[in-house]
C-alpha cells in the first residue's frame, strides 16, 4: 500500500471507518435533537 511498511498501513487504515462512524452518530443525534425541538414549540 503506497510502498509503506505494513505497520504504518495498519495504523492508517482504520481512520476513515472511525471518522465515518462518528459522523453518522453525530448526524443522527443532531437530527433527533432537531425533531424533538420542533415538537416542543
Amino acid at each position: 500500500m503506497f510502498n509503506l511498511p505494513w505497520e504504518t498501513a495498519l495504523l492508517m487504515l482504520p481512520w476513515p471507518v472511525i471518522w465515518v462512524t462518528l459522523a453518522l452518530v453525530m448526524y443522527f443525534k443532531m437530527r433527533r435533537d432537531e425533531k424533538s425541538g420542533d415538537t416542543e414549540e
